[in-house]
């Protein structure tokens, strides 16, 4: 038997979603859906498996990219890459790092930093890669990377 507060919080959460599903519901019904929602459920009527495994995969592609690249922010706060840059693909999250000529120290925690990342979410199929230039390299960020940081 599920204990008392287990099955409190299993309930819960099935009135939450059963809830959201209802919201939608009439969103679709009055025309008040956003696109997004109505092409996910669009998807969904249409019977289409591989279609909504697509879109279940570019949801969770959404959410540890974003994850990924706000614990990397946290990791690094106090590190100061003179640039700092992201991309993704569908399962890496790229880090363009610019830091002063012989800054040991700061790739050392750039590389830790990625370490940590890599163990928490690898087992979720996501991983990062770093690569780190020096100032006197002179470089550009490649156009494929979003810049964060210069």
């Amino acid at each position: 038997m599920i204990e008392t507060t287990q099955q409190s919080a299993i309930e819960a959460w099935f009135d939450n979603l059963i809830g959201t599903l209802r919201s939608h519901q009439a969103q679709l019904e009055t025309d008040t859906a956003n696109s997004e929602q109505k092409k996910f459920y669009e998807t969904i009527f249409a019977g289409n498996a591989d279609e909504v495994t697509h879109l279940g995969k570019l949801a969770a592609q959404q959410h540890f990219v974003l994850r990924i690249i706000v614990d990397y922010a946290k990791l690094i706060a106090t590190a100061k890459p003179q640039k700092l840059a992201f991309a993704y693909n569908y399962s890496e999250v790229l880090v363009w790092a610019e830091v002063k000529d012989g800054d040991l120290e700061l790739e050392k925690k750039l590389l830790k930093a990625e370490a940590v990342i890599n163990s928490k979410y690898h087992k979720f199929g996501f991983d990062m890669e770093t690569t780190i230039v020096e100032s006197g390299d002179h470089l550009p960020v490649p156009n494929h990377y979003t810049l964060y940081k210069s």
